[in-house]
Formats: structure tokens, sequence, C-alpha cells
């Protein structure tokens, strides 16, 4: 997919829509909890370029928000590791000049929070959850969480999500500043909509150069998704990280022994 087709995005899982200077797009896979795959890497890519796009909203369908890759699958058929993928996705929406808002339904876990992570603001919705599950699969959290969530929440209650997997529920998740706003049940898109809408009359120019100044600069980001991409190949060479795919196929608790 190599131009800005609405059309051809569709039939690959993503949905691209246009409201004035406000850009959508949403996770249209719904059957794989809309596992992030190379179609909404090339979309922020087209996107961060598009003058006409003042700011993004990024969301899911189906229910649910987004749960990051597959983990019953390792490797990506657009790409050779997804993790290439998802670190590109990350870069777009942390270090991109446009201003982006993540609106949240239903289950936002990984990865997935991870991209609700990179945007500047995120609004939810009664009913959401919110989950970093890395360790319990043998691996580590990744597409910038290690930054962004103690960014969030604070470095203590991000440990206990990243290694303990503490899962927050809507509201205990507004408590802790993980999300600024939270809307009744079927609010969050508008509320999102809306909150773009704001940005995207506010001067561009100056609005990426804000984000430049409050985001950590480029070279902290390429250093942490570098260890982390190691870190994380490492990880998969172990057999806990067979096991962890293969307790979740067979429904069961996972017997990691450290090897």
């Amino acid at each position: 997919m190599t131009e800005f087709d609405p059309a051809a995005f569709a039939a690959a899982g993503l949905l691209v829509s246009d409201a004035g200077a406000v850009r959508s797009l949403t996770l249209n896979r719904p059957e794989r909890m809309n596992a992030m795959h190379l179609p909404l890497t090339q979309a922020l890519r087209a996107t961060q370029a598009d003058p006409a796009v003042r700011a993004l909203v990024l969301t899911g369908a189906g229910g649910n928000f987004c749960t990051g890759a597959d983990i019953l699958r390792d490797k990506s058929a657009e790409n050779e590791d997804i993790l290439a993928v998802l670190h590109e996705a990350f870069r777009s929406l942390y270090l991109g000049g446009k201003p982006s808002v993540a609106a949240i339904q239903g289950n936002a876990f990984g990865a997935g929070l991870s991209l609700g992570l990179a945007c500047d603001f995120i609004v939810s919705e009664q009913g959401a959850r919110f989950g970093a599950p890395f360790t319990g699969i043998g691996l580590v959290p990744d597409v910038g969480m290690a930054l962004t969530l103690p960014q969030r929440i604070g470095m203590p209650a991000a440990r206990s999500m990243m290694l303990a997997g503490d899962v927050l529920d809507a509201a205990q998740a507004k408590a802790c500043g993980l999300i600024d706003a939270l809307e009744e049940k079927g609010g969050a898109i508008a509320a999102a909509l809306a909150k773009a809408e704001t940005l995207a009359q506010r001067a561009p120019l100056a609005v990426a150069a804000a984000r430049d100044l409050i985001n950590s600069r480029r070279e902290a980001v390429d250093a942490l998704l570098a260890d982390e991409l190691r870190a994380q190949q490492a990880m998969r060479l172990t057999e806990d990280a067979a096991e962890g795919p293969a307790a979740f196929r067979e429904k069961r608790k996972p017997v990691f022994k450290g090897r």
C-alpha cells in the first residue's frame, strides 16, 4: 500500500475519515481485537505528511480499542518483525508534529495501551480496562511504554502495571491520571473529536514546536526503543515466552521456569 487510499486502508482493516482538519483512524479488526499491523503505520506516516490535517483521533471498532500485537503470532505478514512496525507507529504519534487524541472503548492492553499513551490526550468511557500483561507472557513492556506510562501515572503505579500486571478500570485510570477524561458509555469518540477540533484550531507550527518541547527528545526515544527491541528479542528466545502464548491458547495459567 504505497498511496493514501482510504478504500485500500478499509479493506486492510483500518477506517480513515476526515472532518475538516481532524482525521480519524479507526482500527477495524474486531476479530483480532484490533491488533496493530502495517496499515496503521502507513496511515500515520501519510497523516503526518498531510498539511490539511491538523489533529488526529485514534480509536478502535467493535467495542475494543486495541490489545496490541497478536501474542499467538510473532511475525507480521507485512514485516519481518511486528515490533519494528509498532515502533514506527509510536515514533509517528509521539514525535510527529500533529496532536493526537485516543478514544478508548473496551480493552486497551499491551501495545494497544502503548499506542494510546503515545497520544497527547486519552479520552475513555465507562467500561474500559487498561493493562500491561507483558511479564505474564514472558515479554517486556514495549512500544515506548517504559517511557510514557511513568510520565502519566508516576513510577510506583507504572511499576505495578508493568511488573505485576495490575489492570485498571476506567474510574481507577481517571483517578491516577492515566486518562484525561471519562465519558459515559458510547461517548468517548464524540468527546475525542471535540478535543481534536479544539487542537486543530490552534496555530499548527506552534503546536508542533510545543509538542517537541513537551515530549522527550528524539535521541532519548531512539535509545529507549533500541534497548526495548534488544530486550524483547532476547525474551522471545526463552522457553517462558513460548509458554505464555501456549497457556493463553490452552486457557490455563502459565508455568514459568525462568529459562
